[in-house]
């Protein structure tokens, strides 16, 4: 037993396993091996129950990051459960925290649990494209049922301690306060009772509520857990556990976890389970920056984007002022900030008085004098240079010398717009996107100037409003923009060459993208990106990837919004269908346009939209605009709907291997003759070293 993590006490007649492990008794081997020993001495000693409890903030979490990928070593969690659940006394597990995938499997081989108020207990091995593999699905159904059971796994969502003992999972809610002194009380309470062993293995699966249950859940799911293999696993696991004993669920559920383990799938949702966690690290500040304080912020722009941020705020409990240029703009604004909330309290996200509270904390004002004293600035303003550089030199004349200004600008120049100012190093990028108030991903630009603090600042406000953020230098469209350029340009490539809109997208869709490029555009409105080529000098229909785009906008084809985009829309269901005026549309562009239209395959689709990600993003890595691999692909996983257990488009090129990479934009080169597909040279470099685009890990 090692002493340093797990500690065994005997208290009168309760033996207790203390495990202490910080950060959060993680069930590393040095945990397993000190349980495993506290076990077999507990066996000959005068105890009458065990009670297993953890030190610190939490209960055992989950496993042991550090050691994934690494052989295992004995002994494994399954035999530690083992252990526990066929030990000869009762065990009682004490939660508090987090009860995590290993951590819960533990509590489960318990033959009691207890947990104090604000304990989350969840089995969320499916979002690293996994499932339980120590017991839980064949011990959760025992005790909650298959449906309940079935909902925890495959969301992967933990369930609140008074919730988990309504369903049965925990036995007794322990009063808030010390959770030693309490599961000691509880401990000492069932040995008086006599409290008998009581594995949770022996008991039986409760029948589901039709014979037809399992298929029809199948089905309901179907296509939410698209293309992913963990969850169909679980489901044939836990209707395993309705005809089988544990034994012989055990072993399947061993068999199936292996099978995920060494998948593509869970490779990649390991890597983005990291790399969320390295995005946060800053680069290129130095170790004592602080974070300034911020109690207070302002939104100049009432529009959708504005609203919504103004939302994010709010709902962290942040007060926000929300800044028009008429009190008309505001209420309009604002009525679509209460809508949003009605539509909330309506989906019970938030109760009546979680709105009222939420909506107090919002004031709203024409006045620029009013938001003087605040720490923080947020523009929201239309995306034009000149109208942001003028708020910016109206909000360096009004707010206070220390506050922080940041612009919300897809595409902008954030060093011209903080060179309007006296203040640049307070000058920061944040591009949040649309809609703001539900969207994960920001983008928090580095302007040259800005000061090391304000970037810091930033990325831990962007934790504290629920944000995944992603530092990112200054370019056209930074890095998620920058890249869907290419990949949009390809869509509309692949038209005039003699695809459809439908088959681009039931392509993209069928790979795993949430949409395809085209009924992205038709759900965001062609009339943006219209309006960004003129705004850019562009002229409408003088560029060959953009003249089936502009033609539909001048038709007042504008997409979802006017009821026909690429495609028409049922206006009831909104339910998209192939529209002939437009196949005969895009017949006739490419005739204007003198390309020779071609049978195209769904290879060639995937191949090309990926790919031009694939060798942007990797011109942005060398250009230093990410700081990491992992950084671009957690721009497209949360703000552009590329597929998880894909890893990202970064990963997804060392997944094929970057002589592969290279081999198919050669031939596209040859192919198509369009410059565009010329490799990369850092895609070259490290071709030509044997290394991979994850060897840039700093």
């Amino acid at each position: 037993m090692s002493e340093a993590v797990v500690q065994y006490q005997l208290v009168g007649d309760i033996g207790i396993i203390r495990i202490d492990n910080p950060p959060v008794n993680a069930l590393s081997h040095a945990v397993r091996a000190g349980v495993m020993a506290a076990l077999d001495q507990a066996r000959t000693d005068n105890s009458k129950l065990l009670l297993i409890a953890c030190a610190g903030r939490t209960f055992i979490a989950g496993a042991d990051i550090t050691e994934f990928g690494q052989t295992p070593r004995e002994p494994g969690l399954p035999a530690v459960i083992a252990a526990i659940e066929n030990f000869p006394k009762p065990v009682l597990a004490a939660l508090h925290g987090t009860a995590l995938g290993g951590g819960l499997e533990v509590a489960l081989a318990a033959h009691y649990r207890c947990a104090v108020p604000g304990t989350r207990l969840g089995l969320p091995e499916v979002n690293l494209g996994l499932l339980p593999g120590a017991g839980g699905t064949q011990r959760l159904p025992r005790l909650v049922g298959v449906e309940t059971a079935l909902e925890m796994m495959i969301s992967g969502t933990p369930v609140t301690a008074g919730r988990a003992l309504e369903l049965g999972l925990i036995d007794r809610l322990l009063e808030d306060g010390d959770v030693a002194e309490a599961a000691e009380a509880y401990a000492r309470q069932l040995v008086a009772d006599g409290a008998a062993v009581r594995p949770t293995g022996a008991r039986v699966v409760a029948a589901p509520p039709t014979a037809d249950f399992f298929d029809t859940y199948r089905a309901g799911i179907a296509r939410k857990t698209r293309g992913l293999i963990a969850p169909g696993f679980i489901i044939e696991l836990v209707e395993f556990a309705c005809l089988h004993d544990i034994e012989q669920g055990q072993k399947l559920e061993r068999e199936r976890f292996v099978e995920c383990r060494n998948s593509p799938q869970s490779a990649a949702l390991r890597h983005v389970f990291f790399a969320e966690r390295a995005c946060a690290k800053l680069t290129n500040i130095p170790a004592d920056t602080r974070a300034l304080p911020v109690k207070t912020v302002a939104v100049i722009g009432a529009g959708t984007m504005g609203g919504g941020i103004a939302m994010c705020f709010a709902n962290a409990g942040i007060p926000v002022t929300l800044v028009e240029t008429s009190q008309e703009n505001l209420d309009r604004g604002l009525g679509v900030v209460r809508s949003n909330y009605e539509t909330s309290v309506g989906r019970g996200r938030y109760t009546r008085q979680q709105v009222d509270t939420i909506l107090a904390g919002i004031r709203s004002t024409t006045d620029y004098a009013d938001i003087a004293g605040v720490d923080l600035v947020i523009e929201a303003v239309f995306e034009n240079m000149a109208v942001k550089q003028e708020v910016f030199r109206k909000l360096d004349a009004t707010c206070k010398a220390d506050c922080i200004l940041a612009t919300n600008t897809s595409y902008l120049d954030v060093n011209a717009i903080a060179a309007a100012t006296g203040r640049p190093e307070r000058v920061v990028g944040a591009h949040f996107f649309s809609p703001a108030n539900v969207m994960k991903l920001l983008e928090v630009v580095r302007a040259e100037k800005t000061a090391p603090e304000v970037l810091l600042t930033f990325m831990q406000l962007a934790k504290t409003i629920g944000k995944i953020a992603v530092a990112v230098g200054v370019c056209h469209g930074f890095v998620g923009n920058r890249m869907l350029k290419g990949y949009a340009r390809q869509a509309q490539l692949l038209l005039l060459e003699g695809a459809s809109p439908e088959q681009v997208d039931a392509a993209m869709e069928a790979w795993g993208m949430a949409m395809g490029p085209l009924a992205v555009g038709d759900l965001a409105g062609l009339d943006i990106g219209y309006r960004s080529r003129r705004d850019q000098g562009i002229e409408s229909r003088s560029v060959k990837e953009s003249a089936l785009a502009d033609t539909l906008v001048e038709m007042e084809r504008l997409g979802q919004k006017s009821g026909a985009g690429y495609y028409r829309y049922d206006p009831e269901t909104r339910r998209r269908q192939p529209d002939p005026e437009v196949t005969a549309l895009i017949a006739d562009i490419a005739a204007q346009w003198h390309v020779d239209r071609r049978a195209i395959g769904d290879e060639e689709i995937v191949d090309r939209l990926t790919l031009a990600l694939i060798n942007e993003g990797a011109a942005i890595l060398a250009e230093g605009i990410a700081a990491r691999p992992g950084d671009v692909d957690i721009v497209y996983l949360n703000g552009y709907g590329f597929p998880k257990w894909r890893g990202g488009p970064m990963f997804h090129a060392d997944s094929l291997g970057l002589e592969t990479v290279i081999g198919k934009l050669q031939a596209l080169r040859e192919l198509t003759g369009d410059p565009c597909w010329e490799p990369a040279p850092l895609l070259l470099q490290l071709a030509g070293e044997g290394r991979t685009l994850a060897s840039l890990k700093l």
